[in-house]
């Protein structure tokens, strides 16, 4: 799996969970989401994001790309990180078979999509 982290993500939270990845501003240095989403599904990539716009973006025109959607609240980076870090193994698990993963505080969700 290859991991796409929206500018709203820790830049080292790639290098953290060892996953193969790129962070968004690797692409552009302000990238919309438009270049987000076709970029990931050109590509083959997971977004991974805290920004509704991708889940608004699944229920219009459906996957791909998959989308990981942390829905967290504001926390310190570190607490963050340690938190995706803890559910990591079951977050990879989910998004190979589901389309959205969402992270909450208390549990993690999925949702799949038709193909539009």
């Amino acid at each position: 799996m290859r991991f796409l982290i929206d500018e709203n993500l820790p830049h080292q939270l790639g290098q953290i969970l060892d996953i193969d990845w790129l962070h968004s501003t690797r692409i552009s240095q302000q990238a919309t989401d438009t270049e987000l989403w076709n970029y990931a599904r050109e590509n083959g990539f997971i977004l991974f994001t805290k920004d509704t716009d991708f889940f608004d973006r699944l229920l219009l025109v459906g996957p791909p790309p998959k989308v990981i959607w942390v829905r967290l609240g504001n926390m310190r980076k570190q607490l963050l990180i340690e938190t995706l870090s803890v559910r990591w193994a079951d977050i990879t698990r989910l998004i190979a078979i589901h389309d959205l993963v969402q992270v909450h505080p208390t549990h993690i969700e999925t949702m799949d999509f038709p193909a539009v």
